[in-house]
């Protein structure tokens, strides 16, 4: 009887132990794909956008390299949406706002237009 009675206890405490721990949720990565790039007389521009996501796709990054050195520059901040188009090449939609450091100069772009490079089905 005194096994019986310490099993039970010993299960009843399991179970409480058991409650109070929450079952791990899995963390949804998006889908996110470098689509293109743009480049001006200074610099190249890199987009990345979350593909799984309704038209307009929404950019989720952005590289900025200069183009005299091919240096990675600092991203500030940036906001934007992009449509694709004929032959699997994207578009910005309407403009998108890019702000970045070169060197210790804060720099804001307005993009637009196509983008070049494709992404193949």
């Amino acid at each position: 009887m005194k096994k019986l009675s310490l099993s039970l206890f010993m299960i009843a405490i399991a179970s409480v132990l058991l409650s109070f721990t929450t079952p791990q949720k899995k963390v949804a990565i998006p889908t996110v794909t470098e689509i293109g790039y743009q480049k001006d007389g200074m610099y190249y521009y890199t987009f990345y956008a979350d593909l799984s996501k309704a038209s307009p796709n929404p950019i989720t990054y952005m590289q900025i390299q200069k183009v005299s050195n091919g240096k990675v520059l600092t991203l500030d901040d940036f906001s934007g949406t992009v449509l694709l188009g004929q032959f699997q090449k994207f578009t910005i939609n309407k403009k998108m706002t890019v702000s970045f450091y070169d060197g210790d100069k804060l720099i804001t772009k307005d993009l637009t237009g196509l983008i070049e490079g494709a992404i193949l089905p």
